[in-house]
């Protein structure tokens, strides 16, 4: 029994259909609310407390919300206890299907910047937080630190589509070819990889830029 042999030009039009059409239908999970949970440690991340919560619209122009009650007294002084050990202040962020994303800072930064604070949110492709960084805004004139007031800015950062290849423009170089061969016009003897590597490498790029996963940046 003869075996069928699968035509290679055929193949790659259907991955980059399967591919690109992926892509189309993630557009459709970029709407919604997240809602997260926020909490932090006072010590190097033996226990947890609940800080209170966040949220944002996967939308661009959406502005993050932040709900928290203050400092109390006795955190205070447990983090400045922390400060003369030179130890960190951890934050942990929780929510449906994310996971536990943990990033900290010196908790001497913290004192020093009066608790301002940014939390940066990475997102994936489909908008779904991957990885979150704290860091303190030094410098800041703001609240007395005793008032215990957390000063917090939420920043999202979103992952940039890459360049995508013009399968266009390669199906018709594919149809012209057909014809040509059906006509009587002498072939073209290249390998397959010489005649197509214009759109090969940009496809192998993308999936590269898709698999690198959230940048590490203090956080996991």
């Amino acid at each position: 029994m003869r075996v069928p042999v699968l035509n290679p030009n055929y193949l790659l039009t259907s991955v980059l259909f399967v591919l690109f059409g992926s892509f189309d239908c993630s557009e459709l999970d970029m709407d919604g609310e997240i809602s997260l949970r926020l909490e932090h440690s006072l010590d190097m991340g033996k226990s947890w407390q609940d800080r209170g919560s966040l949220s944002f619209s996967k939308a661009r122009s959406a502005i993050p919300t932040v709900n928290q009650g203050p400092l109390s007294d006795e955190n205070l002084s447990t983090l400045e206890n922390l400060c003369s050990k030179n130890m960190f202040y951890l934050i942990k962020v929780t929510g449906d299907g994310i996971g536990e994303l943990q990033s900290y800072t010196p908790a001497c930064t913290m004192l020093d910047s009066s608790l301002a604070e940014q939390i940066t949110l990475f997102l994936d492709w489909r908008g779904n937080p991957v990885a979150a960084n704290l860091a303190s805004r030094i410098g800041v004139v703001g609240h007395k630190v005793t008032a215990g007031k957390f000063d917090t800015r939420v920043q999202i950062q979103s992952m940039e589509n890459g360049p995508t290849p013009d399968t266009a423009a390669y199906i018709q170089k594919m149809e012209e070819e057909k014809s040509r061969k059906m006509s009587g016009e002498k072939p073209d003897n290249r390998s397959f990889f010489a005649k197509y590597w214009m759109y090969i490498v940009p496809l192998c790029f993308i999936l590269l830029i898709n698999s690198a996963g959230a940048p590490e940046n203090g956080g996991r």
